[in-house]
């Protein structure tokens, strides 16, 4: 039995917006425990991927499970839950966002993990680079203190331009996969590595992916951030068959330290200190 859809349709499909949904002097917006959302409850595409996918694998821990990502807790949840979450913890292997911490978020949609980074202390660089999506990201930005950073770009190994196939405003646009009633939006591409050099970006702690495909490519385009860094990596690994294998060993060859555990949908990397 998969518990977190029926969860979710018998329960917070009917509370969901009086659970979560405040009024501040500027309007609605969501509150997931200190991480703040735009006001999407009146769009009937935008709030089911929050109340099912984004909730389940952003908020259901830090909400409901008080952030344990004790690896007991997460590998027991991960078997009922349709991706599971962006955090895994055993021992001394510690996939969570800590105070202080740069992250990056590639695929950052309105910006919910962005947000729960923020609401832990830490600073996101939220990549999303379809405009629909992106102006809700912005607004995301003003809910939380302007401590997400939005990005305007996809992450991939080059800079370029391409065309991507959009569905509104969806979790799951992407350059490989078409979709019924998509439409195409040119949209610019950049390294890691390059931004975070352009930027002067210090340190790099911990980067979450879920980029429809191309989490191999935005790897390739961060050997250096990988190797100079060594941030927690918290990365999908569903969209292409063979994603466990590859993305495992490009970040193998960024940087031979990293130890790396894999989950149904997503792995999980970091650089244990002795």
């Amino acid at each position: 039995m998969n518990i977190a859809p029926a969860l979710f349709s018998k329960y917070y499909k009917n509370i969901f917006k009086k659970k979560w949904l405040k009024k501040g002097k500027d309007g609605f917006y969501f509150d997931f425990k200190g991480a703040k959302l735009p006001d999407i409850s009146d769009d009937g595409n935008l709030l089911p991927i929050l109340q099912h996918g984004v909730f389940e694998g952003t908020f259901l821990f830090p909400c409901l499970l008080n952030d344990d990502y004790n690896k007991s807790v997460v590998e027991f949840m991960d078997q009922h839950m349709g991706e599971g979450p962006y955090g895994y913890t055993d021992g001394s292997f510690d996939i969570t966002v800590k105070q202080n911490d740069i992250v990056i978020d590639a695929g950052a949609w309105i910006g919910d993990f962005s947000a729960y980074a923020v609401s832990k202390g830490a600073i996101a660089y939220a990549f999303e680079p379809v405009e629909g999506t992106f102006q809700l990201l912005h607004q995301a930005m003003e809910l939380n203190d302007r401590r997400i950073y939005p990005v305007q770009k996809g992450l991939a190994d080059r800079e370029c331009e391409i065309n991507i196939s959009v569905d509104g405003c969806s979790s799951g646009n992407s350059i490989f996969f078409e979709r019924e009633n998509s439409t195409k939006e040119k949209i610019a591409i950049t390294t890691l590595d390059k931004f975070v050099k352009e930027n002067n970006i210090e340190k790099v702690d911990f980067i979450k992916a879920d980029i429809e495909g191309a989490e191999r490519d935005m790897l390739r385009g961060a050997t250096n951030v990988l190797k100079t860094f060594a941030p927690k990596l918290a990365i999908c690994t569903y969209h292409l068959p063979d994603d466990p294998e590859v993305l495992e060993k490009i970040i193998s060859e960024a940087n031979p330290d990293y130890k790396v555990v894999h989950l149904r949908h997503k792995l999980f990397a970091a650089v244990v200190k002795q």
